[in-house]
């Protein structure tokens, strides 16, 4: 026995030692990443909010989940439907003249979030949906405190009126914790509420996000009613005016002083935009005030220390206002000629730091991030000929401000290439949720006509996160046969993360099977979801290579020596998820609020389990009707197909339009309508979502109108997928 154990352990030492060495060899003494662990979501993330000791939030929807590091489930929660937390924000850009229509509205959907001491403070809006027209709505907003166990602590409702445009807020809002307190501006107020949810006091007229000092003093920055030419004057836009505020931490006001002049409001990305959103900014003790020609420095105590203005009109550059030195970077717009703009670096002092150098705004969404005065630009070059296997060649980059020169390029390799067959599901997790159903819809307007032609479209896009030390780029890169024929048309696609050094050189990269969607870093680990609703993380470490061969020789060691079946064991050991794996073993097909209910465990709890059961492959999910979340076994019990059908037949007036169209084939909208009793807009949209999923086919008839019938193939499974909804209903 004592000479297996030694001689296992002389061969566990050699193959480290091998492969730490190769390890080596291949890196040169780079870092090297490891993926520490992949989790589902279950959805698509469409934000991830790195918080403290390397908690990871990531939000979809209403849901939030908490996730530690390393890729447990924390918890989740579901804030209460007549509330929405991930809020669609039109952001007004101003470009140039308000009287000849200069401002730009760009969309952008995040939650209004931060974290302090373990506790994460998010703001939320009703749940409201305004025409499309702009409209100013007198309601309450409210925020959520929320303990590092997942339970909400207190919610304060905030008084304030809404400017809505269909889904999207035109208002602004944030969300500062410092201190034990929680700074919150809504509706051109700030509201201080302490850790145990007291609002202290509001401060209104405040035009923008104040700046908060170390003290807990507050600066604010008055507002004045903005040009009624804008939007005809429907809502209540306010613009910052040039008296600058103090209040010190009960409220009270320590001194206002006039600048002469206004303050310029700053439109920001939506990644820089936590750290650099507030009117004046505050750094090192002193306050910064952009102007229409430049920037202004002012003491704490009301103090100007001095003024720099340049010619024609500045603003900070939208994805670098600032660096880690405390200089400052203004774009000087040219209005005539975008692409002749420029930038300028200033120092803290006030003083130019370099030469202007040139800027296109015109192509400014092709400047991907900015840190510490370098830019990276991003550039795709289409194929000549497009077909179907020569995908758009994309390269970045990384240009220094201080001197407008090129300090490298590095062209985006497509590690690996796939070939799929597209249909609703394989759309969704290329595209995207909403992109997809754009595409559908078109599509199935053009198609099955004869004329209608096979052409090949092609879509890149380039994300860039610049870390510490490093910069990580999420790509995607695809062609697609269009109109798109579910079943049918074809997609090629490459997709994946890579991080590059400070001179251009790849550390490391991975190929995904879906695009990214959003990406976060914290502790040097990048955390990154993709639009099949998985989230990973990767850890930059030098000994990665040799943790590598450890966890190797490790996972080896687990498995021979039966490890999994104990962990599998101990999963077992807990009655709540016993139950909830039961409950979907004899009701395939049910949604999360079903199980809650099912086995009556609120709704936070059972998602947990749920997720731990997904985590550990005891259950997958199905979301074929693109609403709702359904869960099997893992087991093989039902083919993807039968999930598919199992899903439409839990929706009990598709389950009647299934059973019809079995018993009495070849039916139109309007005789499922009569014999159904259901709104023949309603029978459409079953008819549509049926045919996403190839269940049935349409048959011309006189007079334009169509018959629908089950398919072929599909016949049987309908009827056992109905057997079975009649077994365990």
């Amino acid at each position: 026995m004592r000479k297996g154990i030694l001689f296992e352990a002389v061969v566990a030492i050699i193959i480290v030692l091998l492969v730490f060495t190769l390890y080596a060899m291949t890196c040169e003494g780079a870092p090297a990443a490891a993926i520490k662990w992949t989790t589902p979501a279950y959805d698509q993330p469409r934000y991830m909010y790195a918080g403290e000791n390397g908690t990871l939030y990531s939000f979809t929807g209403n849901s939030i989940y908490a996730i530690d590091g390393d890729g447990n489930g924390l918890w989740n929660l579901t804030i209460p439907d007549m509330w929405r937390i991930s809020i669609d924000w039109l952001r007004l850009k101003d470009m140039g003249d308000i009287a000849v229509g200069g401002f730009t509205g760009v969309n952008e959907v995040r939650p209004v979030v931060a974290a302090s001491d373990g506790v994460l403070y998010v703001y939320a809006r009703p749940n409201i949906t305004a025409s499309d027209e702009i409209e100013t709505i007198y309601n309450c907003t409210v925020v959520f405190a929320i303990s590092a166990d997942g339970v909400i602590l207190w919610s304060v409702p905030l008084e304030s009126r809404l400017i809505l445009y269909g889904n999207a807020s035109l208002d602004a809002a944030s969300i500062y914790a410092y201190g034990g307190r929680v700074y919150v501006f809504h509706d051109y107020t700030e509201t201080v509420i302490d850790k145990n949810g007291r609002v202290l006091f509001s401060i209104e007229g405040v035009s923008d996000p104040p700046a908060v000092d170390e003290r807990g003093y507050i600066y604010t920055v008055t507002p004045v009613k903005g040009n009624p030419l804008l939007e005809g004057g429907a809502y209540d836009y306010r613009i910052p005016s040039g008296v600058i505020n103090a209040y010190d931490p009960s409220g009270r006001l320590a001194w206002s002083q006039d600048i002469g002049e206004p303050a310029m409001r700053q439109y920001l990305r939506e990644d820089v935009r936590q750290q650099y959103d507030t009117l004046p900014i505050y750094r090192n003790n002193e306050l910064y005030i952009p102007l229409q020609n430049g920037m202004l420095s002012m003491s704490t105590d009301g103090t100007v220390n001095w003024v720099k203005r340049l010619n024609g009109t500045t603003r900070l550059l939208e994805m670098m206002p600032m660096d880690s030195s405390g200089n400052f970077y203004l774009e000087q717009v040219n209005q005539a000629n975008l692409s002749a703009s420029s930038l300028y670096v200033l120092s803290g002092d006030g003083s130019i730091l370099s030469k202007p150098v040139a800027y296109d705004e015109y192509r400014s969404w092709n400047y991907k991030a900015g840190k510490d005065g370098v830019l990276y630009y991003a550039s795709i070059e289409a194929a000549g000929n497009r077909s179907l296997a020569d995908l758009d060649s994309m390269r970045l980059t990384a240009l220094d401000v201080r001197n407008g020169s090129a300090l490298w390029t590095y062209t985006i390799p497509t590690y690996k290439k796939s070939t799929i067959t597209l249909d609703a599901s394989s759309i969704r997790n290329i595209f995207g949720p909403y992109t997809s159903a754009d595409i559908m819809a078109s599509s199935e307007k053009r198609y099955p006509y004869p004329n209608a032609g096979t052409r090949v479209f092609g879509y890149s896009d380039v994300r860039v996160l610049p870390g510490d030390g490093r910069v990580y780029i999420s790509y995607a890169d695809y062609n697609y046969e269009y109109p798109i024929v579910p079943g049918r048309s074809q997609c090629v696609y490459a997709s994946g993360i890579i991080a590059i050094d400070a001179n251009g050189r790849e550390e490391w990269q991975q190929s995904t099977d879906s695009p990214v969607t959003a990406m976060a870093e914290g502790n040097s680990t990048l955390f990154y979801s993709t639009m099949d609703g998985k989230i990973s993380a990767a850890r930059f470490d030098p000994a990665t290579g040799l943790t590598v061969a450890v966890v190797a020789y490790v996972f080896v060691r687990f498995f021979v020596f039966g490890a999994v079946s104990r962990a599998r064991s101990r999963l077992d050991k807990n009655e709540n998820r016993n139950a909830v794996l039961k409950y979907i073993a004899d009701h395939p097909g049910s949604t999360l609020y079903e199980i809650a209910r099912g086995v009556n465990m609120n709704l936070g709890t059972a998602r947990y389990h749920v997720l731990i059961l997904g985590i550990n492959h005891r259950i997958t999910s199905q979301k074929a009707d693109n609403k709702f979340v359904r869960f099997f076994i893992n087991s093989n019990t039902f083919s993807k197909e039968e999930q598919v059908l199992l899903s439409f037949i839990k929706r009990e007036p598709m389950r009647k339009v299934l059973g019809l169209l079995l018993e009495k084939p070849r039916l139109t909208n309007v005789d499922l309508s009569r014999e159904l009793d259901i709104a023949e807009s309603t029978i459409s949209k079953y008819i549509k979502e049926l045919s996403s999923k190839d269940i049935i086919t349409k048959e011309p008839l006189p007079g334009g109108r169509f018959a629908y019938s089950i398919k072929k193939e599909y016949r049987e499974r309908v009827a056992m997928a109905l057997e079975s909804f009649k077994c365990v209903a």
